[in-house]
């Protein structure tokens, strides 16, 4: 068994007793199978890069729903602009699924690195919510390559070049500098009201 399948089963454990010990509940979502979600976990398709969040939020895409799963003490130092607060440890309570019951948002989870987020979205995917996502690397990622790019590049390319120009854009745009920048993303003092976005709402289709 290698890593990856040796990790997909660690984690089906862990959130099978973690289901088991919430309230919410499971017979009103459509869950997937273990199997399933093993796969979809392998497959490594959840993520977005800080780049692509930041020029989602730059280029004010209706269709982004940001979470961050950290605890209400972090969120309220720092988080991205816009973002909802569920912590992981309230994740499944029957108030917070209403975010996740969305079918035409992106919902973006993020934490400090990939790992809290990374739980969030095995415990939402195995529920059978779909277009959900994790910040690749977290807020730590966000802080590195956004707020405070840097030429790391040991060969400089047009590639590379590119990149750092766009992450200094963005960096331009967010504040940037330091993490203690309210301009960086201010958190909401309150979580905001769950606005229900079905697709038969939407003309043209989802977004």
């Amino acid at each position: 068994m290698n890593g990856k399948n040796l990790f997909g089963v660690v984690v089906l454990v862990i959130l099978g007793l973690f289901i088991a010990f919430t309230t919410v509940k499971t017979s009103e979502t459509n869950e997937i199978s273990p199997d399933l979600l093993n796969k979809k976990i392998i497959q490594q398709t959840r993520y977005f890069t800080p780049e692509e969040v930041a020029g989602m939020i730059i280029s004010g895409d209706p269709s982004l729903q940001l979470i961050d799963v950290r605890s209400e003490i972090f969120y309220n130092k720092f988080t991205l602009k816009g973002a909802i607060n569920i912590p992981i440890a309230d994740f499944l309570k029957q108030e917070n699924l209403d975010y996740l019951d969305q079918d035409v948002y992106k919902t973006v989870l993020f934490s400090n690195g990939t790992s809290d987020a990374d739980v969030a979205w095995i415990l939402a995917t195995r529920l059978g919510y779909e277009n959900v996502y994790v910040m690749k690397g977290g807020l730590n990622s966000w802080v590195e390559n956004i707020l405070q790019p840097n030429d790391k590049s040991v060969i400089w390319d047009r590639i590379d070049d590119e990149m750092y120009q766009y992450r200094r854009g963005a960096s331009e745009y967010f504040g940037g500098k330091t993490i203690e920048a309210d301009d960086g993303g201010s958190a909401p003092k309150t979580k905001k009201k769950v606005v229900r976005r079905k697709k038969k709402e939407v003309e043209g289709g989802c977004g």
